[in-house]
């Protein structure tokens, strides 16, 4: 079987019967999907059982699957879902992940003087500007930062497109405004 098929011929072979086409399927997205898990429960060791039922949900949901969107995209509503319902069974207020990383062209302004820093420095006061944005804005940087577009990423969090982009956009200005302290200081 080709590694170059796309998902959804994949998981038209899978479902008749080709289990090679799931293993190339998982391989094409285990990574992210781990990685995403793993900021968003804050690298509990949650997010392995969590990435466990998300595999084992996609499955069962393939039949499903509309190719209408990127099945990452998918995959990660997915996940989302159960992490949800992880913190909402464990009754508290999880924050959601750190960024690892600059965050990507979107900063704008003052780009040029980040890029100046020292990039484990500015790595740290990234992480802990991100680590104090509402959930709901560090789920949309880290969707966005993994390649989802604004109209999946409002599918995931189940909100209106320009709640979406609205959130992006309060997160970044809050992310630039933590930065410019930290870089003035």
């Amino acid at each position: 079987m080709s590694e170059e098929l796309a998902d959804g011929e994949l998981i038209r072979a899978y479902l008749a019967g080709n289990a090679e086409s799931f293993e190339i399927l998982y391989n094409r997205y285990r990574k992210p999907l781990y990685a995403f898990l793993n900021r968003l429960l804050e690298n509990s060791p949650a997010a392995d059982d969590l990435f466990q039922q998300t595999w084992l949900k996609a499955i069962r949901n393939f039949p499903s699957y509309e190719n209408k969107q990127k099945f990452f995209a998918w995959l990660s509503m997915i996940a989302h879902n159960l992490a949800m319902d992880h913190f909402r069974h464990q009754k508290r207020t999880a924050e959601q992940p750190l960024e690892e990383g600059i965050l990507n062209s979107q900063c704008g302004e003052g780009q040029e003087a980040w890029s100046q820093m020292n990039d484990e420095e500015f790595e740290e006061a990234f992480e802990q500007a991100v680590a104090g944005l509402p959930d709901e804005q560090k789920e949309v940087v880290i969707l966005r930062r993994n390649g989802l577009s604004f109209k999946e990423i409002a599918e995931i969090q189940k909100c209106p497109l320009n709640t979406a982009l609205g959130r992006m956009n309060y997160a970044l200005k809050t992310l630039r405004n933590s930065l410019r302290a930290w870089r003035d200081s």
